[in-house]
């Protein structure tokens, strides 16, 4: 009897655990079709800030750039020279007037007494030879006649004399003014008030000038607190610049952006670094720099690293403008297909403000951000689809409209266009700075 009892709860227990087993197996199934979690189909998104403009539309949206002086200024020793000893180093603040290096003018000061010495002497000579001649002419003036011609030929030989001693004493003279004022200037001063950029290593230096890929000059200073923002752009793309240009200064480190306007372009030379990057062919492509004035300096630093957007006109004030093509009409309101935080597909309410009728842009107020993905709101996009930024495409498949592989130049599929791909080109190696907003 007891042994049934047992068997009996023995089976209750088994009894019970299925249950439990079923009853869990049912809710995850539940959830998975339910929330979307089992879905294993994939939605293409894309970045809002590509979408609107604000980012890497088109090939050459964005540039590195790095917040620089207005004014660099160069100082260089004399070729003749060598420095002795130099007063500042990379960061020192200097004011206008204050020393820089000093010259090593010992050799050069005892020249300039040499000189001095010679210059007495010829003096002294000078003034020897002037007497004789005055004492020649008086005693031609009481000569015989046929003591005249020796007397006269004494006169022209020392006048000839006084003449080669005149000429010696002028350049002499000159030579010493020379030494004097390098002596007198044997400490550098600084031209302007600012900071001390670099100062060139003269033991390892490169006499080309390519040490670094910068300035060669010896010593550079930042002058001044006028700031200016510095860009590079590659020879395919420089001449899609122009001065007078609206462009947008945006900080990498937070949300700050900046309008500025391009006032220099410099194609004169190339920016030397080591990231120029070659075509098929092996050619090298050469960089240039172009340069921002900011309208407004306020929260900039000297060397920081900043981003420059040639889409300055995305819309009035700064605003998000998103197409209409990616929102879409229900309950009254617009919606988005965005990738939610666990990377899939969720439906998000917007809010929109203004209309814009020439760009089909509707002004987005609250509900997305520029790092958000959005995908293109077709029939096959529902919620709980995997969110991805790789274009599905079928290997089966032949290049053409239909197959997927890439998007136009509006962002939104329909149309097949060819990828512009360099193979010989490496990622950022194209003096485009190629940005991600979603960090």
């Amino acid at each position: 009897m007891k042994s049934m009892k047992k068997k009996r709860r023995g089976w209750i227990r088994i009894l019970i655990i299925l249950i439990v087993l079923a009853a869990i197996g049912g809710g995850a199934y539940w959830f998975y079709t339910q929330r979307g979690g089992g879905d294993e189909s994939a939605a293409y998104v894309q970045s809002v800030a590509e979408i609107a403009g604000m980012g890497n539309v088109g090939l050459f949206a964005q540039y590195n750039g790095i917040v620089e002086a207005k004014d660099v200024i160069e100082v260089n020793p004399s070729g003749d020279l060598t420095v002795k000893e130099c007063y500042v180093s990379a960061g020192s603040k200097v004011n206008a007037g204050d020393p820089l290096f000093r010259y090593d003018v010992d050799d050069l000061t005892i020249s300039h007494a040499q000189l001095l010495i010679d210059i007495t002497g010829i003096e002294n000579g000078l003034r020897t030879n002037r007497e004789q001649l005055e004492s020649l002419e008086k005693r031609l003036e009481k000569a015989k006649e046929k003591d005249r011609y020796e007397i006269e030929l004494s006169i022209q030989t020392v006048e000839l004399d006084i003449k080669k001693a005149e000429f010696d004493l002028k350049d002499k003279r000159q030579k010493a003014e020379e030494m004097q004022k390098l002596i007198d200037a044997s400490e550098v001063t600084s031209p302007v008030s600012g900071t001390v950029r670099s100062v060139r290593d003269d033991t390892n230096s490169d006499p080309f000038g390519y040490s670094g890929g910068g300035s060669n000059a010896y010593i550079t200073i930042i002058a001044g607190t006028d700031y200016c923002v510095k860009g590079t752009v590659n020879e395919q793309t420089v001449y899609t610049l122009f001065v007078g240009m609206p462009v947008l200064i945006r900080s990498r480190v937070d949300d700050t952006v900046y309008r500025g306007t391009i006032y220099r372009i410099d194609t004169d030379k190339t920016v030397s670094d080591q990231q120029m990057y070659y075509y098929e062919g092996g050619e090298r492509a050469s960089k240039y720099a172009f340069y921002v004035e900011p309208e407004s300096i306020e929260g900039l630093m000297i060397g920081q690293h900043v981003l420059i957007d040639l889409n300055a006109d995305e819309s009035p004030g700064g605003a998000l403008m998103l197409p209409g093509a990616f929102l879409f009409e229900e309950d009254g309101g617009f919606w988005v297909w965005a990738k939610g935080a666990d990377n899939r597909i969720e439906k998000r309410r917007v809010e929109v403000g203004a209309y814009d009728e020439a760009t089909e842009c509707y002004e987005i107020l609250t509900g997305l951000s520029p790092k958000d993905r959005i995908a293109f709101p077709d029939e096959t996009v529902h919620a709980g689809m995997l969110a991805t930024e790789t274009a599905f495409v079928d290997p089966n498949a032949e290049p053409g409209p239909d197959n997927g592989t890439m998007l136009p130049e509006n962002g939104m599929p329909g149309a097949y266009e060819e990828p512009i791909f360099d193979p010989g080109l490496l990622p950022g190696e194209d003096g485009v700075d190629i940005v991600d907003f979603g960090g």
